[in-house]
């Protein structure tokens, strides 16, 4: 498994992959119980698919390298979610790009199309809307206005056409609520790395939705 979160940015047209050996979990969030920073994801790593996934962005020019760095909690705390724990598979974690660049973040994931061909999942962890400065600035705990639109236009760009899927989340960037649902958009770029590996022959299922104050927990897969 090779995952991409929000978590884990690069350079701006350079990128970086863990898993040449095991590292202890990375608690990149602040302020919150305890028990939150003992909590734990069994894993394995798998340095040969490192050098994989190394070796096809090389070949497509993009200057990569090979980085000891444990799993970020934008991939960890959501496999652990999923239940896979201890599962029988190497997970490894491939940084996205230090930029706002979403065609380079689908072109990213089309690299990555060729490990779901080997039977490798690709998995993007971000979030459909994430505000955090609307979450913790108000008292209120209301949905704000933009967060189901903007979640509605990512369900329209997803699960129209396969083949208008890439344009869709493409024009994303035209919204006029992108701002307001994504001030920085590191947390968006991980569903068009996710489109990009999907491809256009796939089908998509939303999977779930889910909505808190300024936020979106929708939820995709592609088969």
């Amino acid at each position: 498994m090779v995952v991409v979160s929000g978590h884990w940015e690069a350079g701006a047209s350079s990128l970086q992959v863990s898993g040449i050996r095991a590292e202890p979990l990375i608690y990149d969030f602040y302020g919150f119980p305890a028990s939150y920073y003992k909590q734990q994801f069994s894993h394995t790593v798998d340095p040969q698919l490192s050098q994989r996934v190394a070796e096809l962005f090389k070949a497509q020019n993009v200057p990569i390298d090979t980085v000891a760095r444990g799993l970020d909690h934008g991939a960890w705390v959501v496999l652990k979610k999923a239940g896979l724990a201890n599962a029988p598979l190497p997970i490894i974690q491939l940084s996205l790009y230090k930029n706002e660049s979403m065609d380079m973040h689908v072109q990213l994931g089309e690299t990555l199309a060729e490990l779901r061909k080997e039977g490798i999942v690709v998995v993007g962890s971000g979030m459909a809307v994430h505000n955090l400065r609307d979450l913790f600035g108000s008292r209120s705990t209301s949905l704000r206005s933009y967060v189901e639109p903007f979640d509605k236009q990512i369900e329209q760009a997803v699960l129209g056409p396969s083949s208008e899927r890439k344009n869709g989340v493409l024009q994303l960037e035209q919204s006029k609520l992108l701002r307001q649902a994504h001030p920085t958009l590191e947390h968006l770029m991980p569903l068009h790395v996710a489109v990009g590996a999907a491809g256009d022959q796939s089908k998509a299922t939303k999977m779930l939705e889910a909505y808190q104050v300024s936020m979106s927990w929708s939820c995709y897969r592609f088969d």
